[in-house]
């Protein structure tokens, strides 16, 4: 092994390694504050219903953060699109522990969201030539930071849409960033990687928790943080269009809710859900007024347990994956 690759794994093994342990201690501290402050949500795909703490999110969010923070330190990767990383994200994870204590307006949501990606135009960290299929680069220096508020709102809330069933956010969101993480290390884009595989070493400690059955929910603090987390490292590292395409499962999955129920609603003002369960098994609601989802699509023809239709959830993802493995590395100039 040369040196050059010893000095680029060194502080992406560390930086896995840190947020990965960091996470795993921080998840008692988690559970016990959301019992003090009665932060459960019903797992309403149960028969039982049981009570889950629900800002298991919080584990992610600080563990990536600290590792973040203290690994560019100890190898001298701080710079302007670090912090810009830490501040928007870090907005992110406020709007959904704020959303968690208390319900938000669905109107006002999506405009906090956009905002979280103000560090991200303010502080410079972005290149404003993204990379087209068969077109190359193309200016946006004008419309470039216009649309980096749009592109936060749509990939935080299509990746808060896919915390739906145990397991779901999680699985999908590591195949993501497991994506976007291989076109960056085989690229040389040290940065990127580096944050990549920071929210991989966070991510896979708490898809132990939130598998099925789920001990931990993320909350709208973890899902929120993960989607500004991978659409800052994507903006930070030039690689919008490969993470839009491997976040297509998450991103149609939004538009056809929000389309099925005529624009923002609260899920909790729905009069008919998507989906019905019996007997441990989810089936679709034939219903036109309950909302149009991935899942109820999955579920249309035939009843399946919780557990499938995550591996199916996730099988539609690695599927995205390589149509974004494929596009980055054949299709991009």
């Amino acid at each position: 092994m040369n040196n050059a690759m010893s000095i680029t794994l060194l502080p992406l093994l560390t930086s896995f390694i840190l947020s990965a342990i960091l996470s795993y201690t921080l998840i008692p501290f988690v559970k016990n504050l959301a019992k003090k402050a009665n932060l459960f949500g019903f797992d309403v795909h149960k028969n039982w219903r049981p009570l889950v703490p629900k800002i298991g999110g919080l584990s992610v969010f600080i563990g990536v953060t600290a590792s973040v923070l203290l690994t560019s330190f100890l190898f001298n990767i701080v710079d302007n699109k670090v912090l810009a990383f830490v501040l928007s994200t870090k907005l992110a994870a406020s709007i959904g522990l704020w959303e968690d204590f208390r319900e938000l307006n669905p109107i006002l949501k999506p405009v906090l969201l956009a905002l979280a990606g103000l560090p991200i135009i303010l502080m410079g960290a972005y290149h404003p030539y993204p990379n087209l299929p068969f077109v190359g680069k193309v200016m946006l220096t004008i419309f470039y930071p216009i649309l980096v508020p749009i592109a936060f709102t749509i990939v935080t809330n299509a990746v808060n849409g896919m915390d739906v069933l145990n397991g779901s956010m999680t699985f999908t969101s590591i195949v993501a960033t497991s994506t976007i993480f291989i076109i960056t290390f085989v690229k040389g884009n040290v940065l990127p990687a580096y944050l990549c595989i920071t929210l991989l070493g966070s991510l896979t400690v708490f898809a132990y928790y939130n598998k099925y059955p789920a001990k931990l929910f993320p909350g709208n603090v973890g899902s929120l943080y993960v989607g500004a987390s991978l659409i800052s490292i994507a903006i930070i590292g030039s690689v919008e269009i490969a993470l839009l395409i491997a976040l297509l499962p998450q991103i149609t999955n939004e538009f056809h809710i929000i389309y099925s129920m005529k624009g923002f609603r609260s899920a909790k003002n729905l009069s008919e859900r998507p989906i019905f369960i019996e007997n441990d098994l989810l089936s679709a609601n034939p219903s036109k007024k309950a909302p149009l989802t991935l899942v109820r699509m999955l579920t249309s023809r035939c009843s399946l347990s919780e557990n499938a239709t995550v591996k199916m959830l996730v099988t539609i993802s690695i599927v995205s994956a390589i149509l974004a493995l494929i596009t980055e590395f054949f299709f991009l100039k």
